[in-house]
């Protein structure tokens, strides 16, 4: 991942929510790159397994929630998902922006979703970049990279 243009931890319910009130995904999902899986469990089993498995990692869960429906028709075709935030064992979660205007990303967030197909979808930020952004600290980074292994675990 190319280095953000802004990069800063957080605990603020206000910061995560207008995070998450910007897309159906984890923030700016579609312009980063990211990791996708496949669970052979429901979405509620699979976020109970995630987060079981982030407080083995060290990592307790910040929020979780569901993102809303913004037009009747989105309402009507939503399926199934739910984000869960989590907290670096720093304190706070990582968040990072591309640019000026764009959105803001929850580093450490899993988005948990039913597809098209029936199967439940796991979407979460690849958390790598070029450089090491000013204020990030080793733990952190470390938090970052052991996301992939905290989702495969569950």
């Amino acid at each position: 991942m190319k280095n953000p243009f802004r990069f800063w931890m957080t605990g603020g319910a206000a910061m995560i929510l207008a995070a998450l009130s910007g897309g159906t995904r984890a923030v700016g999902m579609e312009e980063r790159p990211s990791h996708t899986r496949v669970s052979r469990y429901s979405v509620e089993e699979t976020v109970s397994r995630i987060e079981a498995s982030a407080l083995r990692h060290g990592l307790p869960v910040l929020a979780r929630l569901q993102p809303a429906a913004h037009t009747r028709a989105e309402r009507e075709q939503a399926l199934p998902q739910l984000v869960i935030v989590l907290e670096s064992s720093q304190g706070g979660t990582p968040v990072s922006m591309d640019g000026p205007n764009g959105p803001p990303a929850l580093l450490l967030s899993v988005t948990v979703r039913q597809g098209q197909g029936g199967a439940t979808e796991v979407w979460f930020s690849d958390g790598a970049f070029d450089e090491i952004p000013d204020g990030m600290t080793p733990e952190v980074r470390h938090d970052l990279a052991d996301l992939p292994i905290v989702v495969d675990e569950a």
